[in-house]
């Protein structure tokens, strides 16, 4: 009988700094019908441990523990060390035949093996078999009897087999009969918080961020933690230490060396170095590094027996080299010449390129060291990745580059886009300068140039230039071309023009799979459409430029959209939604914002303050606006709106001072705009001079001046109602109403409605009469009543009964007998809710329930 020391048959101590990982061991636990459970990763990955801390800690059936060794290949010496461990519990009792089994010192027959088994069945109550470094099982003459112990386990064995690579046992069919339960490397690696509890175990006191960064540098492998955390104790600097750690680290690599790479077949070794490199490896990435056909067939393996490659989808598909391994091997790489490395990272580069990917191509050519190659494939894709919105990629690649590479058209220009999504102009303009200075690379480069230089507001002109003529054969630079146009139209307020080539922009766009172009061609759209008065277009565009944007994701072109959406939502009597809409934006009060920008989100936040529950500080915000605003020149559309808001605040205040101060602003910036007649009809109504009043608003009407924008003629008919109602022709009032809302019902412009004084919403409530989209236009437009509703009336649900049928047509006999009850009853009840709403006419109580949220 061979001598079998007790520490091979013990199972080992829980090490004090271990981490507990209830998950693992619940997987193990429920592995107990299964023929086998089988933990198998890498060195280093905490198997041993994590066995240990399951079998102290489970109620489980006593464990027989074997640590293997090189030396157990001996099948004699194998069965003596199981024997000896299952001889050893305290549940195999004496009279047990395991105890009369002996090992033969000449050689051990398969008559052995089940005469083990049949001991094992005869035991009265179920035991744990644990063998542990299963890998040192490499010669079948070992592997047969273990075989055995697979196939025709007895019903109270549990099987347990830990190693370093797959033991040659028939795994795949015993998947296949779910006879098999799996711990691999995925599920072995530390979780963050897990990490953060080792290094604290260790006596290491790490900010999170210090943390992220080794368990991102580590991916979580067990000895990696522990290799830094012995580094990092009494570390002066632990960022430079965290930012530096790698695979190359002496200790680190003395353990892949020893304990990692030396279990390796040559080739296995050679094909890690030469993809090391990567950190994503397609199939056919690997087959180009490793300058081998079977290269994927190398990696599968590495990935069913050591855990070291990870695979990230179906065989062949991608894998990973462990973080860690892969930085030593790369630095292995380099001590055989560092153009070897850069060799390979061109050839990387050009794969990925030739794929379609160019963020990965332009990391591996930032690696590659070699300025013009990344300054070429930077030209190659730099349309396509503005378009998809991978700016990092394109910063990281333009900063690579030397300061000559740099100042060319491609690079500068696409600096300038980084800088414009922070909203940096400074640093836009000054990277614009250095791409003109450049010397030209052809016609691609200067129309991107160019693209980019309107995109920006910092070169004029719409019309096509030399250099865009053949644009067309790159969709994502044929985009930023219309864009491009389209923001100088925005600009010049040419805005019939901007609509035109930011939809063949935004169609390009969307064809092609250009996200982030085709949300920027949203929001200028929608400035675009406001513009020339398009306002459903305009709203239908912000919605869907804003559609999923957080406060992390906003841009200087989102708070365009914003800008657009919220003054919608101010001309919709919406005023909650308008303040929602600019509270979601971080760049809103961002001073770096153009101030034409800045003017129109300041101007809808001060339009919904005058129609919430502050007209005061609105019309103070307005006021500051434009004082901000100074001598630059906005949009028209923007200048309009917000002159028509701050009047109609001051009105609406009784500031008549305040309201000729921004007529004449509005009268110096705009001259000839339309709503010039708007401002002063407005004034004389407010003056009570109903004469003044239409000789100002006449020229807007049919015969006057050419139309203007619709929200301007909805006004316009709405003061010819009231000037009408002042000379007592009611007919001609409800035609004047009828033809502003007809203009309103496409925008639902409800504001004007809202503000145009008691007695033309009044005559709004014979709109309810006969359904459809008029009369439910008018009962939201009732329902939004400036700067909220009254209290509550107190109705009976009888008498709210009769309120619902007072917009209708019927006499009150009809209420009467379509409700059942006497004409007397109905009278009473119409008496009572006039009292409780404090009107006196059907009209006023219909117009003051709309009001109050009582009719919908």
């Amino acid at each position: 009988m061979f001598h079998v020391p007790p520490s091979k048959v013990t199972p080992p101590p829980v090490p004090p700094e271990h981490i507990r990982r209830p998950g693992l061991e619940a997987a193990l636990e429920r592995g107990t019908d299964a023929a086998l459970t089988l933990v198998c990763a890498p060195p280093g990955s905490g198997k041993t441990s994590l066995l240990a801390a399951w079998v102290a800690s489970t109620r489980g059936p006593p464990t027989a523990w074997v640590r293997l060794e090189p030396e157990d290949t001996d099948p004699r010496r194998l069965w003596a060390a199981v024997l000896a461990a299952l001889t050893a519990l305290p549940g195999v009792p004496p009279s047990s035949r395991l105890h009369r089994l002996v090992v033969s010192r000449a050689t051990v027959e398969l008559d052995f093996v089940g005469e083990l088994l049949e001991g094992l069945a005869a035991l009265p109550d179920g035991v744990r078999l644990v063998l542990d470094d299963v890998q040192h099982l490499d010669r079948p003459a070992a592997r047969h009897g273990l075989e055995m112990l697979v196939r025709g386990p007895p019903p109270g064995l549990r099987l347990v087999l830990s190693g370093r690579r797959d033991p040659p046992l028939p795994l795949p069919r015993l998947r296949l009969q779910e006879r098999l339960r799996e711990v691999r490397t995925e599920q072995l690696l530390f979780t963050r918080p897990e990490a953060a509890a080792l290094l604290g175990r260790a006596g290491l006191r790490l900010t999170p961020p210090q943390v992220d960064a080794l368990h991102e540098r580590t991916g979580g492998w067990v000895a990696g933690l522990r290799l830094a955390a012995v580094s990092l104790r009494g570390h002066p600097d632990p960022d430079r230490f965290l930012a530096e750690f790698s695979g190359d680290e002496r200790p680190v690599a003395d353990y892949l060396v020893d304990e990692v790479l030396t279990g390796l077949a040559p080739e296995q070794r050679e094909t890690l170095r030469r993809v090391s490199v990567a950190r994503a490896l397609p199939a056919g990435l690997a087959v180009e590094l490793a300058g081998r056909d079977d290269a994927a067939d190398v990696l599968d393996d590495l990935v069913r027996s050591t855990g070291l490659v990870t695979g990230t989808g179906a065989p062949g598909a991608e894998y990973r080299v462990a973080e860690l391994l892969r930085s030593h091997l790369v630095a292995d790489l380099g001590r055989h010449g560092p153009e070897l490395v850069a060799r390979t990272h061109r050839r990387a580069a050009d794969w990925w390129s030739a794929q379609g990917r160019p963020v990965e191509a332009l990391a591996h050519a930032r690696w590659a060291g070699d300025a013009g190659f990344l300054a070429d494939l930077l030209g190659r894709w730099a349309p396509r990745l503005v378009g998809v919105g991978e700016l990092d990629a394109l910063d990281r690649a333009a900063a690579a580059l030397d300061a000559d590479a740099g100042a060319e058209p491609w690079a500068g220009a696409t600096v300038a886009h980084v800088h414009a999504r922070q909203g940096r102009p400074t640093e836009v303009r000054a990277a614009l300068r250095r791409a003109r200075r450049a010397a030209p690379r052809g016609a691609d480069a200067l129309a991107f140039r160019t693209a980019t230089e309107r995109l920006v507001g910092l070169r004029g002109g719409t019309g096509a230039c030399p250099e865009e003529a053949d644009a067309a054969a790159d969709p994502a630079l044929a985009a930023l071309v219309h864009l491009g146009r389209g923001t100088i139209g925005v600009v010049r307020d040419d805005g019939r023009a901007a609509v035109g080539e930011l939809e063949r922009g935004l169609g390009l766009a969307a064809r092609h799979g250009l996200g982030a172009l085709e949300r920027q061609a949203r929001c200028l759209l929608a400035a675009a459409r406001w513009s020339v008065g398009d306002v459903a277009g305009a709203a239908v565009d912000a919605a869907a430029a804003l559609d999923g944007v957080t406060g992390e994701e906003d841009t200087p072109w989102t708070a365009v959209a914003r800008a657009v959406a919220a003054h919608v939502a101010v001309l919709r009597a919406d005023p909650d939604a308008a303040l929602g809409i600019l509270a979601g934006a971080t760049t809103a009060a961002d001073a770096a914002l153009p101030p034409a920008l800045r003017f129109a989100l300041r101007t809808a936040a001060g339009g919904a303050l005058v129609d919430g529950a502050d007209r005061e500080a609105g019309l103070l915000a307005l006021q500051a606006a434009r004082a901000e605003l100074g001598g630059v020149r906005a949009p028209a559309a923007v200048e309009i709106t917000a002159a028509l808001l701050e009047h109609d605040a001051a009105s609406l205040l009784g500031h008549p001072a305040a309201g000729a101060s921004v007529a004449g602003w509005l009268a110096s910036r705009r001259p000839g705009c339309p709503e010039l007649h708007l401002v002063r009809a407005r004034t004389a109504a407010g003056a009570g001079d109903d004469h003044a009043m239409r000789h100002a608003v006449a020229p807007l009407l049919p015969g006057g001046l050419p139309p203007g924008p619709a929200p301007t003629l909805v006004e316009a008919w709405l003061l010819e109602t009231r000037g009408r109602l002042a000379r007592r022709d009611r007919p001609g009032a409800r035609r004047a109403l009828r033809t502003a809302l007809d203009h309103a019902l496409p925008l639902d412009a409800r504001r004007p409605f809202v503000h145009a004084g008691d007695a033309v919403r009044a005559l709004l409530v014979d709109q309810l009469v006969g359904g459809g989209d008029r009369a439910a236009f008018v009962a939201r437009t009732l329902a939004a009543r400036a700067g909220g509703a009254p209290a509550p009336s107190g109705l009976s649900s009888r008498e709210h009964d009769v309120l619902t049928r007072l917009p209708s047509l019927e006499s009150l006999d009809e209420i009467a007998e379509d409700l059942d009850v006497s004409i007397n009853t109905i009278k009473s009840h119409v008496r009572a809710i006039y009292g409780k709403l404090g009107v006196s006419t059907r009209r006023e109580a219909v117009l003051t329930a709309h009001e109050q949220g009582l009719l919908r």
